[in-house]
């Protein structure tokens, strides 16, 4: 779950998971993060064509402030500009808190 909840931001959680977990983990986390994010930046016009305009956002995770929001923009439209960027921030926010906790339960 602590792997799940690292939600793209590869650079915090693969680092948290490892201190608390083990590098294998860490590891694991950050490969995963790192595939969410290529998914993100390549599926975007098929998510939004087939799940709806809010769906690059929610794959993209913690990314869709940065990194995969010009893609978002040019596929969902600018008026999602702001959903991203909330979505990403409140995201980069919970992410050390909620690793945390999953890795200490």
């Amino acid at each position: 779950m602590a792997v799940g909840a690292g939600f793209g931001y590869y650079s915090l959680s693969s680092i948290i998971i490892t201190e608390y977990k083990g590098a294998e983990l860490g590891t694991i986390a950050l490969l995963s993060n790192i595939m969410r994010e290529i998914i993100a930046l390549l599926a975007a016009p098929f998510l939004v064509r087939f799940f709806g305009k809010l769906a690059p956002i929610s794959v993209g995770g913690a990314t869709t402030m940065d990194t995969t929001l010009p893609i978002i923009t040019r596929c969902s439209g600018e008026k999602y500009i702001v959903v991203s960027i909330v979505h990403g921030c409140l995201l980069d926010f919970s992410v050390p808190f909620i690793v945390t906790l999953l890795c200490t339960i």
